[in-house]
């Protein structure tokens, strides 16, 4: 299926956008209440309007996660992992993309980019603390930006979730044939060597029976990550899957990063 969306296409950006927009957002659910929730916009640096919302802790005190989503969708699809994070205890902040949900317009490489270094601008902002004091996760296309993200405002500690390591493992998995990615692929998504520029301590964690990315993503990314780092891969767990699989372990694994708990001496 991959295969054919790529050469119909002829290139491999609707692979990586699939947002759908809205005018407002639902953001259901009985698990956060009404009175934490907060939604927002800010600019980017080239001048667009993104879109995001707050589930806020009870403690004020509480760590700051900035949650970069998938590929797919908007905030909404995303909700109920907001609610996840955000019964850890954790103050959670989740933005759109452009080309997702209210943020609205084109797309790109760079576009997510900017989103990404422009949400943390916004949240440092907002919180008045400094990257270095923030927490950055990453899924599947998310990751690619709080990679990018992390190089350029480095946080407290960094994880991503079921992240590709680069467009040649996707087009190798996709076909057997020997063409190269410029032929699918406007831009370099090397999030490979993107960790190379991340110097904070970094978790890495991919399902193993993930079957949309192939898990060999992470041993890449891992092989090119600074100290301290660890990868993780959970038992069962397709693409997306493990706080469904693995709920405990999930929670366990990123609450010893957050802490600094599990970070290799």
């Amino acid at each position: 299926m991959i295969l054919l969306s790529l050469v119909g296409c002829m290139t491999m950006d609707s692979f990586f956008f699939n947002g759908v927009a809205v005018d407002e957002y639902a953001l259901g659910g009985d698990v956060i209440p009404a009175e934490n929730v907060e939604q927002v916009s800010f600019t980017t640096s080239d001048g667009w309007t993104d879109y995001g919302a707050w589930a806020h802790a009870d403690d004020p005190d509480a760590p700051v996660f900035v949650y970069f989503h998938g590929n797919a969708d908007n905030i909404d699809h995303y909700w109920g992992r907001v609610e996840f994070y955000w019964s850890m205890g954790l103050n959670v902040f989740i933005f759109d993309y452009r080309g997702f949900g209210k943020t609205g317009g084109d797309p790109t490489f760079d576009t997510l980019l900017d989103d990404a270094d422009s949400a943390v601008g916004y949240v440092m902002d907002a919180t008045g603390k400094p990257s270095e004091e923030l927490y950055y996760h990453g899924l599947s296309l998310g990751g690619c930006a709080a990679v990018h993200a992390a190089a350029d405002h480095p946080p407290l500690a960094l994880s991503t979730e079921d992240m590709f390591a680069n467009v040649d493992m996707i087009v190798d998995d996709a076909s057997d044939l020997d063409l190269p990615p410029g032929w699918f692929v406007d831009s370099e998504w090397d999030n490979a060597a993107a960790a190379a520029n991340v110097h904070v301590p970094y978790l890495i964690m991919h399902g193993d029976s993930d079957t949309f990315i192939n898990p060999k993503s992470a041993e890449l990314v891992y092989d090119q990550a600074n100290d301290p780092k660890v990868i993780w891969h959970p038992l069962g767990a397709d693409h997306d899957e493990t706080p469904d699989v693995d709920p405990e372990g999930y929670a366990e694994h990123l609450s010893g990063w957050i802490s600094g708990v599990d970070w290799p001496s």
